[in-house]
Formats: structure tokens, sequence, C-alpha cells
């Protein structure tokens, strides 16, 4: 295997337009080392993970997929894609359990190797920090000689001790085996590490480290026919590189992949839930199912084919999912599933027959729902936040998805109840809201959603709330009256947020978030203008 690196020092010279790299203070990004195998039956659900925390977070959530540690070992006839640096990066963690990971080589809290479970609250606290350091990348390939070609720039916001560059070679879409997978020998393993490109496992050192510095390298890299006898395709290549502070402290990513348009492109796609699947009920208008988009061609139109207790129907989809993202998309539902509402037992299951006009394998996605719960028209709504509030979003829909309320944004860091009043139309179908967008739900500690009627009777209490949240549909009754559920007692404390919950010690003229903190220890929320 030919592996030729170049390096280039290109400081002195230049001026800083005509560096491709930025120099504005970014954020570190979250890098999902994730370890993995063939014979581990629990691992797809790790994949499952790490994808959703990609997918909602792109551009700051990065996967590579190591196999590496006894799961990974390949039985006769089977393919080997275990890697020396992956085995080197897996010994050097003293990786003992399966599917696990890391994010950014850096104890978050829990320990630098995770369990799946905690991936999503440790990128979550990986991207609070700012990087010292800023990475761009971009690839090309020569398909004439196989030679992929990468540049890379870098720039200090602020000092380093010892930054470190790495890059990967990494393949997605190679088919095999996978134990609970439930796909035989054609589960599709992507983000796979296949090689490295610089020279030490734990990357190279880069002799600049002060802020204000620039570093560019460029390396050359012979992709050759397979490796450990798993063919490479450069279609399905991308290039992963990354700067750490020593072997570990990974702070800034960028990827890239060559541009093989001249090429065939593979056409591969899938579908999965949304981070929000259909829950107890469900009464939107459409279905939000994800298209995955594996290939190097465009998603434009889709066939699906929607069950609601026992009846089928078709329905097309038309919209666009670039190549090589994956996307939620709304998919309309028929008059059955309209109807479907208000009853007791509801089973569904959602495929998609073809995209793009062709026809394609995807697997069905099954469940059940109830009926409708009744609510009054007039609530009142008392949230309590956990330690993660920024992470949240609290609000009320309709059956389009248009939002009608919408609370908060309430303050990050602290635990508290704000209570706010609701007036919907009756005899109209809403659905309540609460989204947690790194999955790990509001349970740190464990908050809760509590609604009222005009009476100031319970109507609700939802406590668990877990994973990315949920969605509650409701009808809503004409109520007899309003009551305010904040007692009579003296206000203590006032604290002002601007509309991204940000404390602002003097307001002046605009729109606020103004929290009010009552002797009985309530606390209420709510938006003032001030004019003057």
């Amino acid at each position: 295997m030919k592996q030729y690196l170049l390096v280039s020092f290109l400081f002195g010279a230049l001026t800083a337009s005509a560096w491709n790299v930025g120099t504005d203070p970014t954020r570190k990004s979250a890098l999902i080392e994730e370890f993995t195998g063939i014979q581990c039956s629990n691992c797809p659900d790790g994949h499952r993970i790490a994808t959703a925390l990609a997918n909602l977070h792109p551009e700051d959530v990065y996967i590579v997929a190591v196999h590496a540690g006894y799961f990974s070992d390949p039985r006769p006839g089977q393919p080997d894609f275990v890697t020396e640096t992956g085995k080197a990066i897996h010994d050097y963690f003293g990786v003992s359990s399966y599917p696990c990971g890391d994010v950014n080589r850096h104890d978050y809290g829990n320990g630098i190797i995770l369990s799946r479970s905690n991936w999503g609250a440790a990128c979550r606290e990986a991207l609070k920090e700012q990087s010292p350091v800023n990475l761009w990348s971009v690839c090309s390939y020569d398909a004439t000689t196989r030679t992929l070609k990468v540049d890379v720039e870098g720039y200090y916001t602020a000092d380093m001790n010892e930054p470190r560059l790495t890059v990967w070679l990494l393949q997605n879409e190679i088919l095999g085996p996978q134990s609970g997978g439930n796909m035989g020998e054609e589960y599709p393993h992507r983000h796979m590490l296949r090689a490295k490109l610089t020279t030490d496992d734990f990357g190279d050192p880069i002799g600049e480290k002060t802020a204000g510095e620039y570093f560019a390298r460029t390396f050359e890299y012979f992709l050759p026919e397979a490796i450990n006898d798993v063919a490479t395709d450069p279609v399905n290549t991308q290039v992963l590189c990354f700067v750490s502070d020593g072997a570990t402290d990974i702070c800034k990513v960028s990827e890239s992949r060559p541009d093989t348009s001249g090429m065939e492109q593979l056409f591969s796609v899938s579908t999965s839930q949304p981070p929000i699947a259909i829950g107890k009920n469900y009464a939107m208008d459409y279905v939000e199912i994800y298209i995955n988009n594996h290939g190097g061609i465009d998603v434009t139109s889709a066939t699906f084919d929607l069950d609601i207790n026992g009846m089928t129907e078709t329905v097309e989809w038309i919209g666009l999912v670039p190549a090589r993202t994956n996307l939620p998309v709304k998919v309309p539902v028929t008059d059955a599933w309209g109807e479907a509402v208000d009853n007791e037992n509801n089973q569904y299951a959602i495929r998609m027959m073809k995209a793009n006009g062709r026809e394609v394998e995807t697997a069905s996605i099954r469940g059940k729902f109830n009926e409708l719960f009744s609510y009054p028209d007039k609530l009142t709504v008392t949230i309590k936040t956990d330690l993660d509030a920024g992470d949240n979003t609290w609000r009320i829909i309709d059956r389009q998805g248009n939002v009608v309320k919408e609370f908060g944004p309430f303050e990050d860091g602290v635990v508290a109840e704000y209570t706010d009043n609701v007036e919907l139309r009756p005899d109209q179908i809403y659905g309540l809201e609460v989204f947690d967008c790194w999955g790990d739900g509001v349970r740190h500690p464990i908050g809760s959603v509590k609604i009222y009627d005009a009476d100031g009777k319970a109507v609700t209490t939802i406590r668990e709330i877990s994973g990315y949240g949920f969605r509650q549909f409701f009808r809503t009754y004409e109520s007899a009256g309003v009551a305010n559920l904040v007692s009579d007692s003296q206000v203590t404390d006032v604290k002002y947020y601007d509309l991204s919950g940000r404390p602002v010690a003097n307001p002046s003229c605009g729109i606020y978030l103004v929290r009010s903190t009552y002797s009985d220890g309530h606390i209420t929320t709510e938006k003032h203008i001030i004019s003057e």
C-alpha cells in the first residue's frame, strides 16, 4: 500500500484571505468513536443512536465506527473489518464491553468510555466548549491513478499544548454480516474506519500551536483495490480529519468527500423512525419519516404504502433529500388515518415501496396508537424543567404541525417551575409536544408537565419524559371559566431574559421574558414589551 505525505508550511507570505479556514472562535466538535463488531448483537442499536445524533446535529456531531475487540473477530468466511489503528485506540482505552464509545476521548462526567445511552449527554457538553483551533479540509480523487488527495488547514484561536492532526479514511455501504442486524450478509456498515493517512495512530504532531498561527498539510494516498480483502469504493469513501491535544481531548473535526460525479453513483435509500415516533395517540395529517439517502443520487420522490387497521393505501411524496443526507419528510396520510384518531385501538404500518420511481427494499415501520384525550379549551400549564432546560422545547401544535403556543425558552442550569395560561379553540385537535434535542429526556433531575382546567383541577400530569420526548394529542371541549393558579402571595424576585434565554441586567426597549418568583415559591414566566 502506497502512502504519500506532503507537508506544506504556508504561513508568512500569505494573508488571511488566502486561507480557507475561518478565524472567528468556534465551538468544539463532537466525535463519537463507536467501538463495534460484527458478532455484537446490540451494536446495531449503537449504530442507530449515533446516527440519530449526527442527523439532528449536522456539522457538529461526527461518527467513526471502529471495529476492534473480541466481537470484531471474523469467523471463517466472514470479512475482516479490523484495522491496526482501531486496535491501538481500543486497547489504549481498555475497552471491554460493546457497543460503547467515547466522545472526543474526554471525560465529561461519566468516564471516557461510555455506554450508548450517554453519548448524547457527552456530545451536548462537548459543544458547550470553545475550540482552540478551527479546521478545514477538502479531498479529491484521481480515478486514473487511484490517488486520494486531502488538503487540511487549521487556525489557532487559542494556544494548545500538544496539538496532533489525525486523518482517516472512512467507508460507507459495506455490505456484510452483523449479529442483531436481521439482514443476513447484507447489513450496510457505515462510517467504518479503513485506514489512516497520518503516520501515528494517535495523530501526527503539529509544530504550530500558538493563537493566531495557521497550519496546512497535504496528503496523497493510493487507494488499493481492497483492504484486508474487503473491497474499497471511492464513491462511498469519506475523509475524517481532527485535531486533538495529545492522544486524547479531540477539539475540532472536519469531514469531506471526494468529487466522484464522473463515476457511477450508488443508489441506496432506507427509512427510519423520527426522534419522536408515533406514541400513545396520533392525529397529524402527515407521518414524519426519515429518508436516509446513502447514495450519490438525489431523492426527489417516493411512494409509500400506509396501512391503518388492515386498510392499505398508496401515497406519494415529492420533495428533495440530497445525496448522502438523512432528512425528515412529511408523508401525507389518507382519510382512513384521519378517521382513526378517535378509535380505541389502531394498528399501523408504513413502508416505502419506491424512490425516484425505482423499487426499493425497506423495512416496515409498525406500531399502534389509541384514541385522543379530551382537554378543556382553557388550560393552565405548569412546566418543571431540569438542569438542561436549554435542550428542550415545549409547545402546542395543530394537526399540520404549526406551533400554536410555545413555552419558554427556559433558563438553563436551573430547576424551576413555570406556569402559563393557554386558550385554544373548542372542538379542535391539538398536540402537546416536548422535545429533547440530545435524546436523554427531561430527567436531570426529573421534570414534568402538569395541566389544569379553568377551575384548577388537574387534567393530566406527565413525569416520564425520556429519550427525545413525546407528542400527546387531544380534542378540546369548551371550558366553563378561567382560574388563576397563582396565589395572592407577593413577588419577591424579578429577572429579565432576552428571547434566547440570556439574562439581561438592565433591560431597555424591547421584548423580554420576565421570570417572577413569589413568596410561596411559585414561579411564572411571561413575555413583556418595554416601550420606553
